[in-house]
């Protein structure tokens, strides 16, 4: 998409590009008449193909509009542009949570202050029915007095709720911080889902990396479905296994294994941190942190492609054991984005003994390739 500075969208003239993600670009914008800056959300031109997406957009605007949080980032209008949807929403000066952490680690009571309105801006919205699906510490906003804003609450659920051959089975999350129910493309997704995500992050500012990095996204994702997280205690000995069990149930597999609310988790691991009498993190995660490059998955935005149905590749099983699955998808690195026709996953399965059922096939980079046909492009 054509960047927009210089042009005026209705009231709101673009003067600069904020970010730009996989499902849309912002942009910081100025209303002359209240004499105020704005963020402009423009929802890429991908996203619709389909008559119906702007009756579903203004429908899904309205309830996240209707979202008054101190601690959630409001929701002002929204409009289209040459046929493109957009939200024009508060403008908050401040840095994302990903660009905090880019500096340093939060200590143990900065991180203890963080949590809490983030939960209960959660909470708040899962009781009016509002998920947010893409929790990451880049949907997180410090603002300079050191008050955190949830963000970008709606825009996923606006694209799922379509019933265009685009919206169907995508798969909407960020690979590091996607739970297992989002992953596989469940559609009866839960408050939980998003509880995972806080999760993640919290795991995170705790340990210094996140539970699962891996050099493509689709490994990530596998992992997040069918593998253990390790334990905290064994990134950083240091965590007692009071913290240990707090995260480790935040990460379940299994939604209803999870804490019932995102508040509870918070306050769960509050309290052991106080009942193991710990005043800091030690300086192992400080260092892990420094030397651990941006997670894959958060530094590429959202993507959009078919979950991961490893069992049931599109292609039968192939002689000598290779499966291969081929989906269409669009990825956005950066400045760049990639336009995919056709994306092909060879694995490699294990041979089961005669009789034996056969063994889910598990992607690495031991077993499994990745092939692309499409076009790359500069963006911005």
């Amino acid at each position: 998409m054509a960047s927009l500075i210089g042009q005026t969208l209705g009231q709101y003239q673009i003067v600069a590009q904020l970010g730009h993600g996989g499902m849309a670009t912002v942009y910081k914008a100025y209303h002359p008449r209240l004499d105020r800056y704005v963020a402009v959300k423009v929802v890429h031109p991908m996203f619709i193909q389909d008559e119906s997406f702007l009756a579903r957009f203004e429908r899904e605007a309205q309830i996240v509009a209707r979202l008054d949080h101190p601690h959630i980032v409001p929701v002002y209008d929204f409009n289209e542009y040459h046929g493109q949807p957009y939200l024009v929403m508060k403008f908050i000066e401040g840095t994302t949570l990903k660009g905090v952490l880019a500096n340093k680690p939060l200590s143990l009571d900065e991180i203890l202050k963080l949590m809490p309105p983030i939960a209960d801006a959660l909470d708040y919205a899962h009781r009016r029915g509002v998920l947010h699906r893409d929790i990451k510490p880049s949907n997180i906003i410090i603002d300079q007095a050191g008050v955190p804003y949830l963000t970008d609450f709606g825009l996923a659920r606006m694209v799922k709720s379509g019933e265009s051959s685009l919206s169907h089975d995508l798969l909407l999350g960020t690979p590091n911080y996607i739970s297992p129910e989002q992953a596989q493309g469940k559609a009866d997704i839960t408050a939980r889902t998003d509880q995972y995500s806080l999760g993640i992050v919290l795991y995170e500012l705790v340990t210094g990396q996140v539970p699962f990095n891996a050099d493509t996204p689709f490994a990530v994702v596998h992992s997040h479905i069918y593998v253990p997280p390790p334990a905290p205690s064994t990134i950083n000995p240091a965590i007692p296994p009071t913290v240990d069990a707090v995260l480790m149930r935040a990460l379940a597999k299994d939604p209803d294994a999870r804490f019932e609310s995102a508040a509870a988790m918070v306050s769960a691991f509050t309290a052991a941190v106080r009942d193991a009498d710990l005043n800091t993190i030690n300086a192992a995660r400080d260092q892990m942190r420094a030397a651990m490059p941006i997670p894959a998955g958060e530094d590429s935005p959202t993507i959009q492609t078919p979950p991961p149905s490893i069992e049931s590749p599109v292609h039968d099983e192939t002689p000598g054991g290779t499966s291969r699955r081929v989906v269409e998808a669009s990825f956005d690195f950066g400045n760049v984005g990639a336009s995919i026709r056709k994306m092909g996953v060879n694995i490699e399965r294990e041979n089961a003994p005669p009789g034996a059922p056969a063994r889910k096939p598990k992607l690495n980079q031991a077993n499994a390739s990745l092939s692309v046909e499409g076009s790359l492009r500069e963006v911005g």
